[in-house]
């Protein structure tokens, strides 16, 4: 919509509504007739505090029309106008209305139940609502906007909807304006970002329920000090009316204290700074009946909005008054006062004098450039410069040569010819100037011995400048002549003498010394090496005579102790000694002095005469040499001639080599003297002196030679031959060369006569053959060339041309074969250690037991006999072979092995299963004997492959544990039957450890001889008694029909008058008892009166126990308590009978009688425990006998 324009100060546009804008983006708006210009205002108090702090802000950043310079050309503040930055660009949402297309209504408030509906068809020009319509130009008669889905598609909290509006670089934001096209959401939030891909903060929340919604307290303000960067809640625009164009304003300063400060505040700046702002549309405002899901109440809520504009300026720090598009399209600020960066936010790379800092209103803070003298376009910001001189710019490299923050130095190392000339290079030479930087005028310091303007030479007698300085020359004097080279140090070497200081010799040259005139002497080594260096151990020696100490010349003259020289021009014999001839070698080089005395007038000495041109003849190895000493002055008398014995000597003829000159001397034979003409005729020689050298820790002689030998020589001067070679010519000393000796590398030989020393198991002049005992080609030159004849002893062998095989031609005794390897037949082993360890073959041992005229009786290598005899087996026929036993080692063959016959049923393995020399065979389990032909006691029937059957005989009922060895049957207890002795024989009872006793029942009285376990009979009727031997009362005994009878009926009425007594419990049977009541006993025969009273009821006393018993037991006679009873008496009478035999005083004649009758109560007790079943059994009688009385009388 249009809004008319009102002005305010500094020339800024606001709307009716007091917010900062600029409209259409199109036009500029007219500028404000005067800077104090009130406009009216809103009557609501919130758009009037926010046009008035809008105002202030105004004031404070807006830096006007103006550009970045004044007239004057003076920097000052400046910045792009301010804008609505939301213009023209498109805002992303997450949700819009049309696809699908679909109904809303425009709300008319509670009250109107009419509405009106409309279609958003994202596909129809005309009935769109996308984003574009935020930031359009439109018109308040053309309104247009953006909307989104209503609550028909789920639009509401917690679902939200975002708008996000990218700028395209920073901006300071002054407001946010939201226009509604609906009624005013009742929670939504701005969020921004202050840098491109930076966190989205949180801007402003506006909703109804602060705390409930987003957390935030309602209405937060801020005192000064605290922190401004914080976003608050207000419910100020949360009402739902209006229904339609209802504004939400943010003031990005509002209720912020520092907003009075802004230039000096960089917490707002960064506040305010805004990239990206994002609108959160969070919770849609309702009447509250959208709760019963109408349709149309639904659709008649959604998010519209019409205007969306943010009011501020593109970001330039004050350095800039307009941003434009870079050449690939980007906004940035057309930057002013030295200043660069996207938003002016640093200095341009030479403009770093001070650091950068934002313009404000009182100072363009502009960037300075740097001071480099001219002479350098690049220089950075140097903090510490800036705090001590108020400089900080830095200049980097300086040209010129120079140096320091402003390029006001020469660098390092450089000086200025003039003053204001450019710097120049010292150039001293880093290795002799003390530093590299040199004075004013170029001059640098110079180290030790060394000089220069540059310090670039060394001085005379020096050499080698280095880091260190000059060095001195040090030239072995030696070695050397001169100085050195400057540069190298290096030294002018004697002919013979090489390396940088002339300190070493030659190869194959020794002994440096400085009158040597070469340097060097050579190495003799015998013409066998030519490396050597001067040996230790030896030491400086002088070989004398002065005629003193015996004859040691040949006297030629009258004076015994002088040598008398006739002084012509003659050749005559100097007669030495042994020790001036023969090896003189280590003298080479050394000097031979003559003391010599001239023949004056009438005396032998004159002083001032001399004898002249004396010279000495070497003489040796075929070589002869002349040397001719120089004329001194003599002395006394006395005319000392010396003579260097060396080849380059002045005077020496022929020249010879150093070599030759040495081996010469090396087998001297004979020294002449020459001497020519004098003014008188004869002389004397007085003494002689030759210097030499000896082994010894003395004055080191360092002309004698320690030679490095090549292969074949040995010895310190090489005059050897290494062991393995000889001298090419036997005998030919030790110039002649070393040669390998000739003895086919099996051996050294003597190194001067050649004669081999054979090893290697061979022999010969050359070690051309193999010794006895070995074969094998010693000509192959290898030290197994001759291998040990593969026969027992090293016996001789051959090796056959034709196929190399190795054939032993004297084996030992008891051996065969090419090379001994087998035994004879008799004879075993492995004499070659073909299969193990070697063994020598001996006689087969077989213990006697084969035919010693066989052949093959043993095994040749192991020795296991094969053809054992006798019953005999075993490696050494040692042992008797399975199913035999005895001594196989016996020395007749009846007492070797006899057959096991072992028992088949018996034995474990057969007939062949038993001990080799005991014959005991392997029996089964429980069989015995030496074959396995009985069972074991307690065991029978045996069986194959089984053994023997325990026979379980009874414990009790048997014997003892044994038992028949085939049937199984035991030894059983008298009455005692069955296989296993368990049960009573028939007849019998009470089976116990002494056996069953018999029933011994009536045979006409019992139904069977067998009798229950308690030992009463089964008694035909009319019988009664434990063995049914006695009749019934009132009966009797009926022989003819061999049964009992009924009495006559007159005995039942004396049984009723009987019977009373008992009945009603009385104790006395007798009257009944001795009833004469005749009859004849079952053995036949009649009994009358006491006899006949006494074979009614047999044990009368015993009867009247019993029914005693009965009497006082209603229930009946109980078995066991009688039992008790009974054994208790027993054991009472017991008891007082050892009572008795154990009381003082007791006779001993009568110990015998109480014994028995102590056993005969034992007896008595075990009668009593097999009687108590016959006690049972008269219970049963007795009972019968009571069922049988009268009725009357049972009564």
């Amino acid at each position: 919509m249009l809004h008319s324009y009102l002005c305010c100060a500094a020339g800024n546009v606001f709307t009716e509504d007091g917010i900062p804008a600029l409209w259409d983006g199109a036009t500029e708006p007219s500028p404000c007739p005067g800077p104090h210009a009130v406009f009216p205002l809103e009557t609501h108090p919130a758009m009037a505090r926010l046009s008035a702090l809008v105002l202030l802000v105004i004031l404070m950043v807006t830096a006007g029309s103006s550009p970045c310079y004044d007239p004057r050309g003076q920097p000052r503040r400046c910045m792009p106008d301010f804008e609505n930055a939301a213009f023209g660009r498109i805002p992303l949402v997450t949700n819009t209305c049309g696809s699908p297309p679909e109904d809303y209504c425009l709300q008319m408030g509670a009250r109107d139940a009419s509405q009106l509906c409309q279609r958003c068809d994202a596909s129809d020009p005309q009935l769109h609502h996308n984003a574009s319509f935020l930031t359009d130009f439109h018109s308040q008669e053309e309104s247009t906007w953006w909307q989104s889905q209503s609550m028909a598609f789920g639009i509401q909290h917690p679902n939200s909807v975002n708008i996000t509006l990218h700028l395209g670089k920073s901006y300071e934001i002054t407001y946010v304006r939201l226009k509604f096209h609906t009624s005013r959401p009742e929670s939504f939030a701005i969020y921004k970002r202050s840098h491109a891909d930076g966190p989205w903060v949180p801007f402003q929340f506006y909703s109804a329920s602060c705390e409930k919604t987003y957390g935030k307290q309602q209405r937060q303000f801020l005192r000064p000090g605290e922190n401004e960067h914080v976003a608050f809640c207000t419910d100020e625009f949360s009402d739902i009316s209006p229904l339609s164009g209802g504004n939400v304003a943010f003031s990005t300063l509002e209720g912020r204290p520092s907003a009075y400060n802004f230039d000096g505040s960089p917490t707002l700046q960064e506040w305010v700074t805004v990239t990206d702002l994002l609108i959160s549309l969070n919770r849609l405002n309702t009447f509250g009946d959208d709760i019963f899901k109408d349709p149309k109440v639904l659709q008649s809520y959604y998010y519209a909005i019409s205007d969306f504009s943010v009011g501020g300026r593109c970001k330039c720090n004050g350095h800039a008054s307009e941003c434009a598009l870079d050449e690939v399209g980007r906004l940035q600020c057309v930057c002013q006062h030295n200043t660069a960066g996207t938003d002016c936010q640093h200095c341009q790379p030479f403009y770093q004098d001070r650091p950068w800092a934002r313009g404000t209103a009182e100072a363009a803070n502009e960037c300075l450039p740097c001071n480099c003298s001219g002479r350098s376009e690049e220089c950075f910001y140097d903090a510490e410069l800036f705090r001590r001189t108020g400089h900080g710019g830095h200049c980097r490299n300086c040209r010129d040569n120079t140096a320091g923050p402003h390029c006001e130095q020469c660098q390092q190392n450089h000086y200025r010819w003039e003053q204001q000339g450019a710097c120049q290079p010292c150039h001293c030479h880093p290795a002799g100037s003390l530093r590299l930087q040199c004075d004013s005028s170029g001059t640098c310091s110079c180290k030790a011995n060394v000089t220069g303007w540059k310090c670039e030479r060394c001085k005379d007698g020096y050499h080698s400048l280095s880091e260190g300085g000059c060095r001195p020359c040090a030239c072995d004097p030696a070695g050397s002549v001169g100085t050195c080279d400057p540069n190298t140090g290096h030294c002018t070497c004697k002919e013979r003498v090489e390396g940088h200081l002339c300190n070493r010799c030659q190869p194959g040259w020794f002994n440096l010394q400085p009158h040597n005139p070469t340097g060097c002497t050579s190495c003799f080594c015998y013409g066998h090496s030519a490396v050597c260096m001067a040996a230790d151990g030896y030491e400086v020696t002088h070989i004398r005579s002065d005629f003193r100490e015996g004859m040691e010349f040949l006297a030629l003259g009258e004076a015994p102790n002088e040598w008398y020289i006739h002084v012509l021009q003659i050749f005559f014999p100097f007669p030495p000694t042994e020790k001036f001839l023969q090896n003189q070698r280590l003298s080479y080089g050394q000097p031979l002095t003559l003391l010599l005395r001239a023949e004056g007038n009438g005396s032998r000495a004159e002083s001032g005469v001399f004898l002249h041109g004396v010279q000495l003849v070497l003489e040796g190895e075929g070589l002869e040499v002349t040397m001719s000493s120089s004329e001194g002055q003599a002395q006394d008398g006395k005319q000392a001639v010396t003579f260097r014995l060396h080849e380059a000597e002045e005077g020496t003829e022929p020249l010879l080599s150093a070599f030759s000159f040495q081996r010469l001397l090396s087998n001297l034979t004979a020294l002449h003297l020459r001497v020519s003409h004098g003014p008188r005729p004869g002389g004397w020689l007085w003494a002689v002196q030759l210097t030499s050298a000896r082994h010894g820790a003395g004055t080191r002689a360092g002309w004698v030679e320690e030679c490095t030998c090549p292969p074949g020589y040995i010895g310190s001067f090489c005059e050897s031959c290494a062991p393995g070679f000889k001298r090419d010519i036997p005998f030919g000393g030790p110039f002649v060369t070393c040669v390998p000796c000739t003895c086919n590398q099996h051996g050294d030989c003597e190194p001067l006569s050649g004669h081999c020393r054979c090893l290697h198991n061979t022999e010969g002049s050359s070690c051309e053959r193999c010794s006895p005992g070995f074969y094998g080609n010693p000509f192959n030159g290898h030290p197994d060339d001759c291998k040990p004849c593969p026969c027992p002893g090293h016996s001789p062998c051959i090796q056959l041309p034709s196929s190399g095989e190795v054939v032993c031609t004297h084996c030992p005794p008891g051996q065969r074969g090419k090379r001994c390897e087998l035994c004879d037949d008799g004879f075993f082993g492995d004499p070659l250690g073909q299969r193990g360890p070697m063994r020598p073959c001996i006689p087969c041992q077989c213990h006697g037991n084969v035919d010693l005229n066989a052949v093959g009786n043993c095994d040749s290598v192991s020795g296991r006999c094969l053809r054992c005899l006798y019953n005999t087996t075993g490696e050494q026929c040692q042992q008797c072979r399975p199913g035999f036993y005895g001594d196989a080692l016996a020395p007749s063959p009846a007492g070797k092995c006899a057959p096991c016959n072992c028992n088949p049923d018996g034995s474990a393995l057969g007939l062949e299963g038993c001990d080799p020399v005991t014959g005991q065979c392997h029996c089964l389990p429980h069989v015995l004997g030496r074959t396995c032909g009985q069972c074991q006691h307690g065991y029978y029937g045996l069986q194959r492959a089984v053994g023997c059957k325990s026979c379980e005989c009874h414990p009790m009922g048997s014997q003892d544990s044994g038992c028949h060895a085939v049937t199984g049957q035991c030894s059983c207890q008298p009455g005692v039957t069955g296989l296993r002795c368990d049960r009573c024989q028939h007849g019998f009872f009470g089976f116990s450890a002494r056996g069953c006793r018999a029933c011994n029942c009536s045979p006409l009285g019992s139904i069977s001889a067998q009798c229950h376990e308690n030992s009463t009979c089964l008694c035909h009727p009319g019988f009664v008694g434990y063995k049914c031997d006695r009749c019934q009362a009132n009966f009797f005994p009926d022989p003819p029909s061999s049964s009992c009878q009924p009495c006559p009926t007159c005995y039942g009425l004396v049984k009723d008058g009987v019977c009373p007594m008992p009945c009603r419990g009385g104790v006395e049977l007798q009257p009944y008892a001795a009833l004469p009541c005749p009859h004849v006993s079952p053995a036949g025969g009649a009994a009358q009166g006491e006899a006949a009273g006494g074979g009614g009821l047999a044990h009368p006393a015993l009867l009247l126990s019993f029914t005693l018993a009965l009497s006082s037991h209603p229930g009946g006679l109980e078995p066991g308590m009688q039992a008790e009873a009974v054994l208790g008496a027993g054991q009472l009478q017991l008891e007082r009978l050892r009572l008795w035999l154990n009381a003082p005083g007791a006779l001993a004649m009568q110990l015998g009688q109480l014994q028995q009758e102590a056993e005969l109560q034992q007896d008595r007790i075990r009668a009593f425990e097999s009687d108590l079943v016959e006690i049972r059994a008269d219970k049963q009688n007795l009972e019968d006998i009571l069922r049988s009385l009268p009725e009357g009388c049972s009564k």
